[in-house]
């Protein structure tokens, strides 16, 4: 029963993460991503992943943050230090628990990417992560949406190339 749960809060998180998708106002689109990140962490806790979980936390601090502009470089730094020693100490899952502390800290240093292709990259690379995180604690309707995700950069990518 806890599978079916946490999937279906995983796919409402999905489908709003989806939603932010199509906004054009970046507080609009921090707004919902912090809705669908709270999501994901109840998400994670059902299916177990408590790595998913931890990190989902402290990337909903880290978008209250940002939408308040109050993201610079000292609260990335306690961003990234807390969520290290959190993971060091809860991590469930061996090696891939570590999945999404990776994911999270490379997303923060490189978010402010300029370059288009680049910062593509960055998302298929962090989102590919997560994928393999999903399908390891058995979150499959995130598993699809990151797949999704990593497929459609991967391609925007070429289209961009060409």
């Amino acid at each position: 029963m806890a599978l079916v749960i946490g999937n279906i809060i995983a796919l409402i998180a999905s489908l709003i993460m989806v939603y932010s998708g199509v906004l054009k106002q970046k507080k609009k689109i921090l707004y919902f991503q912090t809705i669908q990140i709270g999501l994901s962490v109840i998400s994670n806790l059902v299916l177990g992943g408590i790595s998913g979980a931890i990190i989902n936390m402290i990337n909903f601090i880290r978008n209250i943050l940002c939408y308040k502009d109050k993201l610079g470089t000292k609260e990335k730094i306690v961003i990234m230090l807390l969520a290290t020693i959190l993971i060091l100490k809860f991590n469930n899952l061996g090696i891939l628990g570590f999945l999404p502390l990776i994911s999270t800290i490379t997303y923060l240093w490189l978010m402010n990417i300029k370059d288009v292709k680049k910062f593509k990259i960055l998302i298929a690379g962090t989102m590919f992560m997560w994928f393999i995180y999903d399908v390891t604690i058995k979150s499959y309707t995130s598993a699809v949406f990151d797949a999704m995700t990593v497929i459609v950069n991967l391609v925007s990518i070429l289209k961009i190339k060409k």
